[in-house]
């Protein structure tokens, strides 16, 4: 892959503050464009197509799917609902219904795109990722429904492409022998109660008559090839034949992190470093009253300090980072502990800052603020003092990086 990549961050070091924070190493000038050809995104044609039914998968289940290839990739979405609940007493955890499935997409070679997602987590991407059909709260979806007999319903998005406006992202998908693959599996049960807080089950109260089965539909959005060229005002006009920097690939990874439990202020230093950073998204979760893995709002620092390179990017108290997430998405309100329409999430704190230089949601700003790392990259929290209301914290981090095959695709 011919990538120009930063020998470094540019910016950070252990003495002052330097005047220039220099964003990278890469060619930020985007091409010369050629006047007389049509861009790619005027000349394809965005388009859906159906990749699989998945009906009846009991708890448990695995399934993959070979996608269809369909010119190029943009992303992928799941309709799922619930079927064969009866009465009135179903009741959700605060993870579900999301948590009722869990994902991974893969690349033809095997390799991660989406590394495996929990629902939940895939939940929270789709609802703060700035990213093609992200940043939108699917609680918000008009298909959206937990009723009580059980038989909820929920649409989310597997990011991949990440701008819509020249297609950025969208990956080449024209090989029959070489298909992209889509796991989904589902949760271990349907029937089984578990605490309010719990996030290994689907119902704290179970419908009166359990689920037969989910049913997952899976359909992608692509991008069709365009003409060679398209007659305009009596001219034959030769056309941008693919999305812009074609081979760029937008990953998403996950580490997770025990140094918090049992507090203090550790030195929590991340892993997934090597490209271009545009969004980090932290979840906190312990143990507290015999509920493993839940949620843990309380154990946030009251200051959250980040370092790139042994430089402080961030100072934000409790209060002011979830003021600006909150004033940011534009979802008002008390945070909340289960999945609630507008409203913040309890114990997830995305870190939007590389994806906000226009100050607004609109997937179509430019990347002058991403963050481009190497493997010698210091990515840290640090002087942040943790809680210690639960117990066996951990801080699990979901990272959006994006490996562009030149700068000037990236900056276009």
């Amino acid at each position: 892959m011919n990538q120009s990549a930063p020998a470094s961050t540019g910016i950070g070091t252990t003495a002052a503050a330097p005047a220039n924070l220099s964003r990278s190493g890469v060619n930020q000038t985007p091409a010369a464009s050629t006047a007389q050809n049509i861009p790619f995104t005027r000349a394809s044609t965005l388009a859906t197509a159906k990749d699989a039914s998945l009906l009846g998968l009991v708890a448990g289940a695995t399934q993959q799917i070979s996608l269809q290839t369909n010119a190029f990739l943009e992303n992928l979405i799941l309709d799922v609902q619930a079927v064969g609940g009866t009465g009135v007493a179903a009741v959700y955890t605060n993870d579900a219904p999301f948590n009722a499935i869990s994902i991974k997409l893969d690349d033809p070679a095997g390799q991660n795109i989406v590394t495996t997602l929990t629902g939940f987590a895939l939940y929270t991407m789709n609802k703060y990722l700035p990213d093609t059909d992200c940043a939108f709260d699917p609680t918000r979806d008009p298909n959206y429904a937990i009723p009580t007999t059980g038989n909820f319903s929920f649409r989310v998005v597997v990011p991949v492409e990440v701008r819509r406006r020249d297609a950025f992202g969208a990956l080449n998908n024209s090989a029959a022998n070489a298909r992209y693959l889509l796991t989904v599996t589902t949760n271990a049960s349907y029937v089984a109660n578990g605490a309010a807080n719990d996030p290994n089950y689907i119902f704290s109260t179970a419908p009166t008559g359990p689920l037969t089965g989910i049913n997952v539909y899976v359909y992608q959005q692509y991008w069709t090839s365009p003409p060679a060229s398209i007659v305009s005002a009596g001219q034959n006009l030769p056309t941008q034949q693919t999305p812009t920097g074609l081979g760029s690939v937008a990953f998403i990874r996950f580490e997770q992190h025990n140094e918090i439990s049992g507090g203090g202020s550790p030195m929590i230093q991340f892993n997934n470093v090597g490209d271009i950073i545009t969004f980090i998204n932290f979840t906190i979760r312990g143990t507290l009253a015999a509920v493993n893995s839940q949620r843990d709002p309380l154990d946030w620092p009251a200051e959250f300090d980040f370092f790139v390179n042994d430089f402080q990017v961030t100072a934000w108290s409790l209060n002011d980072l979830q003021r600006a997430i909150s004033r940011f998405y534009n979802y008002p309100g008390a945070v909340t502990a289960a999945p609630t329409a507008g409203r913040l999430d309890n114990g997830v704190f995305p870190l939007f800052t590389f994806c906000a230089l226009t100050d607004a949601v609109d997937n179509w700003t430019m990347a002058n603020q991403y963050l481009p790392t190497d493997a010698t990259t210091k990515l840290q929290i640090r002087n942040s003092t943790w809680g210690t209301t639960a117990t066996n914290q951990v801080l699990q981090i979901h990272t959006r990086l994006v490996r562009p095959v030149t700068g000037a695709a990236l900056y276009a």
